[in-house]
């Protein structure tokens, strides 16, 4: 996608591209004849433009990657004319030592003023003046100790040493443009779950730091005490909560709570930095203490949401592995400390089965693995058809659809003979057996065949009962869909599917027969609409009723006297449809009960409960 100049930038090259043509024209210099300058901590582009008594639209002219005079980190090469007038900007030069903007006269009480510079940051004030962090806030109301606005005055203790005639570096004579490859390393500390504590008479902070498992140090910080600070009864201190302590967070709660560190690297901008990291650039504020991110710079270093291993991945989104590890998914309450318990491990244990983990949170529905493995659960078997047959009525005999047994047999042809002692792999359950590849994930394994995740979870046998734990060569069933079927009648059974019906057995029978009395209701098996209502009642399976329920799979009644539906009407599962008697070719009061899927004719036992 094409980048197009803004107004400001345009007038910058421009000016640019006219002082190359006047350098060119009058001084007999050329833009090809040029030194390079490694840029220092602090410097300008302004600055150095100073220095060397050249133009700053000159050094913009040479650096085309400069887009900006704000845009020059520290370590950066540039180039500079090779005839400039001036001596140079080296470091001596460059970087003329000027006094720290630190009053010995403004001495009170053993303190004295210090004037922020641009670039500063407390860890480095503390250690310029052999003074700490501690201390330095302790003497200034800083509301946020990585935000330092320039200009600002800090209270620093007089009594550090000869700190108040230390020399510090200053960038080049002119200030203006921003610090060069400012890094602070003033990071704000993680955000941690805290609670409050009432303080009981004779307590102590060191007493109450052991009791909740945390030290002296962290505190006194999270409540701006010093050491030897006296505490009363009835006083309220904030205790920070130990990540192992912690009751299991929402997910949602990832971005704030599981973080790591960030280089800013040149061209960067904050709005890209957050959104790199699936965030708002709102919450890359909050994430850095609220500093100002409108301007950073190469080097410097952000707090950003963890980008390691996934915690909680998508559900059957997690490739294949070779050993499925024993896991346990975190529930709602749970701690990773009372996780580790419950499992008879240390916090140590527990942690380096589950490396790398940045923090010791846990999030419900986090995965976390346990010692041991698991096999996979077999989901197949092999079958032996004792009797010759073809595929509709073997597949009845094996107690699966002809579905099922040629899904799984893909050179069988329907009407194929099957030998007598033959063996067949097949599923436990109605549908489709597939092997584990590498890199499959269970939802590709779906959408590859056409097939609803949720269907292969909703039944256990089905051999998944961790859709992101699937294990490379395991066998998976992807089922075929069969209608919720029950019995359309109680009866004693008779003339069963695939009897034979002719001396040479060209004729079978299609369906189930049930002995029933006269006016006995039928009811539909399964939820549909009727498609069929009549019939002769002479012959064949007389009056009957013929149900659709979707998928290919019909249902038909036979052998009805009395009709309680119509052609075209929605029935749901256990709906009186007609009423039982003995029209058509028929030796007595039965029902005869056919379940077709998409032309084949199914042995009802194998769908029915």
């Amino acid at each position: 996608m094409p980048r197009y100049l803004t107004a400001p930038r345009l007038v910058t090259a421009l000016v640019s591209a006219l002082a190359v043509a006047l350098l060119t024209l009058f001084s007999g210099w050329k833009p090809a004849s040029a030194d390079t300058y490694i840029v220092q901590q602090g410097d300008t582009l302004s600055g150095i433009a100073s220095c060397l008594e050249v133009s700053e639209s000159v050094l913009l002219a040479l650096n085309a990657g400069i887009t900006s005079p704000d845009n020059i980190f520290a370590e950066q090469t540039i180039r500079i004319p090779a005839n400039a007038r001036g001596d140079g900007c080296d470091s001596e030069h460059s970087q003329p030592s000027s006094t720290r903007p630190f009053s010995q006269a403004d001495q009170v009480n053993g303190r004295c003023t210090y004037i922020v510079e641009a670039g500063d940051f407390l860890g480095e004030i503390a250690g310029t003046f052999d003074s700490d962090l501690t201390t330095i806030l302790s003497l200034n109301p800083i509301e946020n100790p990585n935000v330092l606005q320039v200009g600002a005055e800090l209270q620093i203790p007089c009594a550090a040493g000869a700190a108040a005639d230390s020399p510090k570096s200053t960038s080049v004579s002119d200030r203006s443009g921003v610090m060069a490859g400012v890094v602070s390393e003033a990071l704000p500390n993680t955000p941690r779950q805290t609670k409050e504590y009432v303080v009981q008479p004779g307590d102590g902070l060191q007493a109450i730091a052991d009791r909740h498992n945390i030290s002296l140090d962290e505190l006194l910080s999270y409540n701006n005490l010093s050491r030897g600070a006296i505490i009363h009864p009835n006083d309220v201190l904030v205790i920070p909560v130990p990540d192992h302590l912690v009751p299991a967070l929402d997910p949602a709660e990832t971005a704030d709570a599981l973080t790591m560190r960030y280089t800013v690297r040149p061209g960067d901008m904050a709005s890209s930095i957050a959104r790199r990291h699936g965030i708002l650039l709102d919450q890359l504020v909050r994430l850095n203490g609220g500093a100002n991110l409108n301007l950073i710079q190469p080097g410097q270093t952000l707090v950003v949401p963890w980008t390691g291993e996934v915690l909680i991945a998508p559900l059957g989104t997690t490739p294949a592995v070779e050993v499925r590890r024993r896991t346990y998914r975190v529930q709602e309450g749970d701690t990773f400390s009372s996780i580790a318990r419950g499992h008879g491990l240390t916090l140590e244990e527990l942690r380096a089965l589950n490396d790398p983990l940045p923090r010791l949170l846990v999030f419900t529905g986090q995965l976390l693995h346990l010692p041991g493995a698991i096999d996979p659960p077999v989901v197949s078997k092999e079958l032996t058809l004792w009797e010759a047959d073809i595929v509709q009525y073997a597949a009845a005999t094996l107690g699966v659809t002809p579905h099922t047994l040629l899904a799984n047999h893909g050179w069988l042809e329907p009407d194929q003979w099957l030998e007598a002692g033959s063996s067949w792999r097949l599923p436990i359950r109605e549908g489709l057996l597939v092997t584990v590849q590498p890199g499959d994930t269970l939802r590709a394994i779906a959408s590859r065949h056409g097939v609803n995740m949720d269907d292969i979870l909703a039944d256990p046998a089905n051999g998944v009962d961790d859709p992101n734990a699937i294990v490379i060569g395991q066998e998976i069933i992807l089922p075929l869909s069969i209608p919720d079927f029950i019995w359309p009648a109680q009866g004693e059974l008779t003339d069963p599917f695939g009897l034979c019906r002719s001396w040479d057995c060209s004729y079978r029978h299609k369906g189930l027969d049930m002995a029933l009395d006269f006016y006995e209701p039928i009811i539909a098996a399964a939820d549909g609409v009727v498609t069929f209502v009549g019939g002769d009642p002479l012959f064949g399976l007389g009056w009957h009723v013929e149900i659709d329920h979707g998928g290919g799979w019909i249902t038909v009644y036979g052998h009805l006297v009395e009709f309680a539906a119509q052609q075209g009407q929605p029935v749901s599962r256990g709906d009186v449809i007609g009423y039982n008697g003995s029209t058509g070719h028929s030796t007595g009061p039965h029902l005869h009960f056919e379940v077709r899927h998409n032309d084949w004719y199914v042995d009802p036992i194998v769908v029915l409960p």
